[in-house]
């Protein structure tokens, strides 16, 4: 009968526990749809701050700005963590020009983030198409003095854009560094989009201290199936690439930290996070605008509701993601050093549209543990936890045991933007932008209240 008892007692206590996350889920979820308050946020940073390269005073005013908007939320404590972040100006010469058959035709371009400039007058080759890097290594003397075109596009097959992008990035990433081991003087790299348009996207490429440094640009989706067509009509296609970018001294700024802490076990820590950096192109809306937001929102709507996690719940603006991910680097050597454990670190950087659930890398009993919090999250639509998944900032916390992941958002309009002049606030919805707060809040609530 004891056993009995014991056994009802515990269902009892299950229910009531289950019923509370239920309520607490249904408060987070109406409070957010009522208020909107991610999308005012996203407008403020916009208009008061703008773009937010690394070394910028744009981003310097982002610091300001969301230490302000982090204690406007109700954190509890709010600091700036120092870092070391990498400055490039991309400067006012951008211009590519192709030449086929005594014409000139004009290539809209944009530098890669971290090339350097050209000479004033910029280099000038005849072009070689490629598709990757085995090619490259294939032309061996027939680089020389010549400008790599990689025109590798998005698998348009893939359902999930972004893994189209990763199978196409490294032509971006490593392309400079591959064709000059073979001796040329430029890189042209396909726009990494599926979108068909004459905007040119940026992003971080690289370069090796121990290989020739050769200038890098993208070119427009357009222009690079106009190229393509160029050369397979006439072999002798040459291209002028000018570029003023240039790079400077690393400089000092901070990574943004908030945090609500916890009422019985503070040290245990449910970090929330996006990247208060951006690309200079367009105002880094959805990259990473978006998950900035969402971070500060979950604070916001577990401290207006007077909510007391057990575990600290600690929203981090990271530093640096776009061109060095010195943010995340830093925070991961920080935690280390604090002796705080992170049991958990959901990052948002896949921009601010409909929510579809969260990707989870960690050992089977903790994916299972958090995917057993599907219905809790059914109510805003973001139910569906697969496994794989984390963040470039929150990747750095991996080696402290620290459970990966990242909100996945719909991602089919996501690459239209990225990078890009096209990435502002009228891409971005209201109620898809809170609705990726509102799951972020129900989850880090749950698991600061649950532990891992």
């Amino acid at each position: 009968m004891k056993t009995i008892i014991l056994c009802l007692t515990f269902l009892f206590s299950s229910l009531v526990f289950a019923q509370t996350h239920s309520e607490v889920a249904e408060l987070l979820k109406n409070k957010g749809l009522q208020d909107l308050q991610a999308y005012e946020l996203l407008k403020d940073l916009i208009s008061s701050v703008g773009t937010r390269l690394s070394g910028s005073e744009g981003y310097e005013k982002a610091v300001q700005w969301g230490k302000k908007q982090l204690e406007l939320a109700g954190a509890d404590s709010v600091w700036l963590e120092p870092v070391m972040i990498p400055k490039w100006v991309r400067g006012p010469v951008e211009k590519a020009e192709a030449c086929v058959s005594g014409k000139t035709v004009e290539l809209t371009i944009c530098a890669l983030g971290g090339t350097i400039g050209t000479p004033k007058g910029g280099v000038t080759g005849l072009v070689i198409e490629v598709h990757n890097f085995d090619e490259v290594k294939a032309l061996g003397e027939k680089a020389k003095g010549k400008i790599i075109f990689y025109n590798r596009p998005f698998d348009r097959t893939k359902v999930n854009t972004g893994e189209a992008y990763g199978g196409a990035v490294n032509q971006r990433a490593n392309g400079a560094i591959e064709a000059a081991k073979v001796g040329a003087i430029g890189v042209l790299v396909r726009t990494m989009t599926n979108a068909l348009d004459d905007e040119p996207h940026t992003g971080m490429m690289r370069y090796n201290d121990t290989i020739m440094k050769i200038p890098a640009a993208a070119v427009s989706t357009i222009d690079a199936n106009a190229l393509s067509a160029m050369i397979a009509q006439e072999k002798n296609v040459s291209v002028t690439i000018q570029l003023s970018a240039k790079t400077f001294p690393d400089v000092p700024s901070f990574t943004v930290i908030g945090q609500i802490t916890g009422s019985e076990k503070p040290n245990e820590i449910i970090l929330v996070g996006g990247h208060l950096d951006s690309w200079d192109k367009g105002t880094g809306a959805h990259d990473d605008g978006s998950g900035v937001v969402h971070s500060i929102e979950v604070i916001r709507l577990i401290k207006f509701l007077k909510l007391k996690p057990t575990r600290t719940i600690r929203a981090v603006l990271f530093a640096n993601e776009e061109n060095g991910s010195r943010g995340g680097r830093a925070y991961a050597a920080f935690a280390k050093n604090t002796g705080e454990k992170h049991l958990a670190a959901i990052e948002s950087d896949a921009g601010g549209f409909l929510p579809r659930g969260f990707g989870v890398s960690t050992d089977s009993i903790r994916f299972d543990k958090i995917r057993s919090y599907s219905s809790l999250l059914e109510i805003v639509g973001t139910e569906k936890i697969k496994k794989g998944g984390g963040g470039e900032d929150i990747g750095y916390l991996e080696s402290l045991g620290t459970v990966m992941i990242g909100l996945n958002p719909e991602s089919q309009r996501y690459f239209d933007f990225h990078h890009s002049n096209h990435d502002t606030i009228d891409k971005v919805h209201p109620r898809e932008l809170e609705f990726g707060a509102i799951a972020m809040s129900i989850l880090s609530w749950v698991l600061s209240q649950d532990g891992i």
